[in-house]
């Protein structure tokens, strides 16, 4: 049996950033703000993909700019929806939270948001439901060397998809968009920052090698790892001075 080579291609939609994994199956991976299907139109026509090529859309986590436009594209595909138990409520409700913010600047887009981003989202049934364990695109028939990885800490169902070639798809457990921060990096809004660090710890043992956040483009895992080592350095004073 001949053997259909992997790819992957980005598509840009609104402000975000979504990804299909294409093997033996296609893979979309987050569903886009609301509005956005305009863009989502684009981009499959720019690569030549019919939308009824996508068997599934992966939700990296149930946040309103990753799920606005999730109903209407489940309407043009046909495709089945993947989510984290922990945010499937969000999904199916059509209601999700909004995340803290941890820095300054984090803080004020959530005042913002709270205020000015009240998009009406439509509810989407998931049909396939993560939990803890991996789950390997491949063994699952979809031709795609990679894992889904369950990373808690932006959500508590946060996931993402690992390749075996070390690119992971990280949803906004990473961000690089001047709206975010000025420079690529961890994320400005988490419900925990603890947990933010050791679901990157555990995909850097795994071989994550280069980040492909949801907003902005892909960066070297390095900026990660001098994140980490910062974040730790900065517990460890605060421990010292009791602050």
């Amino acid at each position: 049996m001949k053997q259909i080579p992997f790819r992957f291609q980005r598509i840009p939609v609104g402000i975000d950033t979504c990804y299909l994994l294409r093997g033996k199956k296609t893979i979309l991976i987050d569903g886009g703000a609301a509005g956005h299907m305009e863009d989502f139109q684009r981009g499959l026509a720019r690569f030549g993909i019919h939308p009824g090529e996508i068997d599934l859309i992966l939700v990296t986590h149930g946040h309103a700019d990753h799920i606005g436009s999730l109903h209407a594209l489940r309407e043009l595909t046909g495709a089945l929806i993947a989510a984290h138990q922990d945010d499937c409520a969000w999904i199916e409700s059509g209601q999700p939270a909004l995340p803290p913010g941890i820095t300054l600047w984090g803080k004020i887009l959530v005042g913002l948001g709270q205020v000015l981003y009240k998009p009406r989202i439509l509810p989407c049934r998931v049909t396939t439901v993560f939990g803890l364990e991996e789950y390997s695109l491949m063994e699952h028939g979809y031709g795609i060397p990679g894992k889904v990885i369950h990373t808690p800490g932006h959500s508590s169902g946060s996931i993402c998809v690992l390749l075996d070639t070390g690119e992971v798809f990280a949803g906004d457990m990473a961000m690089n968009a001047w709206f975010l921060r000025s420079t690529p990096g961890l994320p400005v809004l988490a419900e925990d920052m603890n947990l933010v660090m050791e679901s990157w710890e555990k995909l850097i043992r795994m071989g994550a090698k280069r980040v492909f956040p949801a907003h902005g483009l892909d960066f070297p895992i390095e900026v990660i790892q001098k994140e980490l080592m910062a974040f730790e350095a900065r517990k460890t004073n605060k421990y010292k001075t009791g602050a």
